[in-house]
């Protein structure tokens, strides 16, 4: 299994790199590539979460989730590709995000009083259609914002930051804690997780922050902001952090629902929600640390 994981891993980094190549304005406008792929993930993830918190008395509006959380995230990419003149404030375009957010939660309330038939858990079903539109929309959405920092002045460098550092740490965990690691850290939830694992793959998140802002610039043609050393560190510690937190609230969903993957859709890996967990959190502290590189 770890071969065929290392051999897959392979076939997508670079499969990802041409997607990136691709969407920086070489064959169409900047983020028309990447912006569908997060329309497609976003659906897929919907209905890993739908399966995830069904139960038997308990579940999600299906309908809430894919419609909402695929509103968020057109609201998040759309005026960025066809807004013109751009909007000024940065945060603007959060701003559309967020109306977006409650718009959908609005109409999950909506739904309950539509469909109602005395069903005794209306509250808890209402609330894990919330969830599941702040889990997967908002949090994607806040992702695809990340392409479109600035309007495009740094191109894809903001979501490859992102990315490059959350599983940069990804890989560094697993490696140091298969090498060294003896001390739990989340026993419950992630039985494989090891303190040395944690901390090492913060170093490696670390590492790859540095390459993104000092080196990777050069090679893709791209004026970096001028961070600090101590501002890199601290974006590789934060966003790192955040990413092992993501993994974490994913396996909290799991166990609730006794699941090992949230689906078999790619073997070896498991589902989307499983490949972009540790994106999920890890995204807006990404975006916030590039707001304030605009100050």
């Amino acid at each position: 299994m770890l071969r065929w994981r290392l051999s897959l891993g392979a076939l997508l980094i670079p499969a990802l790199a041409w997607l990136f190549w691709l969407d920086m304005g070489v064959v169409a406008k900047p983020g028309s590539i990447l912006f569908p792929l997060s329309v497609l993930v976003t659906l897929l993830a919907s209905g890993e979460f739908i399966r995830l918190t069904t139960f038997s008395d308990l579940r999600p509006r299906p309908v809430v989730v894919y419609c909402g959380s695929l509103l968020i995230v057109l609201a998040s990419g759309i005026p960025s590709l066809y807004l013109n003149p751009p909007l000024d404030c940065p945060l603007s375009y959060l701003g559309i995000a967020l109306m977006a957010y409650i718009v959908s939660c609005i109409l999950a309330i909506v739904a309950e009083i539509i469909f109602y038939k005395q069903e005794p858990n209306v509250i808890p079903s209402l609330a894990l259609s919330v969830l599941g539109v702040f889990y997967i929309g908002m949090l994607i959405g806040v992702i695809t914002l990340l392409r479109f920092v600035s309007d495009d002045q740094w191109k894809s460098l903001p979501l490859i930051s992102l990315i490059l550092t959350v599983k940069m740490g990804d890989i560094g965990a697993y490696t140091v804690g298969r090498l060294i690691g003896k001390h739990r850290f989340a026993p419950q939830l992630s039985p494989g997780k090891t303190m040395e694992g944690v901390l090492g793959g913060l170093l490696f998140s670390v590492g790859a922050a540095f390459f993104t802002f000092r080196m990777l610039p050069d090679w893709i043609h791209i004026q970096p902001p001028l961070f600090s050393w101590w501002q890199i560190v601290a974006y590789g510690i934060l966003v790192g952090s955040a990413g092992v937190l993501g993994d974490l609230a994913e396996s909290l969903i799991k166990r609730n629902a006794g699941q090992k993957d949230s689906s078999g859709w790619l073997i070896g890996f498991g589902g989307v929600l499983d490949l972009i967990d540790s994106l999920l959190l890890a995204g807006p502290i990404s975006y916030i640390f590039w707001l304030l590189a605009l100050k």
